[in-house]
């Protein structure tokens, strides 16, 4: 019981960009400056025409709700906003921060793109650049994840 309980406010709180984001694999890519993380970002897409915005916000997406690994490089983080329960619990503040807020948080790195076909699809990577101190404070300063402080 426990079980269909959980499985169905999991299906409640489904990501609200399921349908604005295209298709995207996030992994590490090495280490990033002091506050920032270096994540490469593969989006899938029928079009060879991937923008910068759309691997940004791929990015910043990944950071926040699926967290990201490399085990080449022994690397590994959780999501900065812990779940996606928490994308479903705070629907509202999570689209406007999509719709305009989230580029403040990404810079593409420059010469790493890469287009691959693949299938009937291409795989469009690059590696991102993402603010995760100042993004957690300001995710923080919001309401929407707790501080680190907490814990202590």
């Amino acid at each position: 019981m426990k079980r269909i309980l959980f499985t169905l406010m999991l299906m409640l709180a489904l990501p609200v960009l399921a349908d604005e984001l295209p298709d995207y694999q996030i992994e590490g890519a090495g280490t990033g400056s002091q506050g920032t993380y270096l994540v490469r970002v593969t989006v899938l897409s029928k079009k060879s025409k991937v923008t910068d915005d759309e691997i940004g916000r791929c990015a910043v997406h990944g950071v926040l709700f699926r967290g990201f690994a490399n085990k080449e490089l022994r690397q590994q983080q959780k999501p900065l906003a812990g779940s996606a329960l928490v994308e479903g619990q705070h629907k509202e503040f999570f689209e406007q921060f999509f719709e305009k807020d989230y580029v403040n948080y990404y810079q593409v790195v420059n010469g790493s793109r890469q287009v691959v076909k693949a299938g009937k699809q291409y795989k469009v990577t690059s590696n991102v650049t993402v603010a995760k101190d100042q993004l957690r404070k300001d995710l923080h300063e919001a309401g929407v994840v707790k501080s680190m402080n907490y814990m202590f």
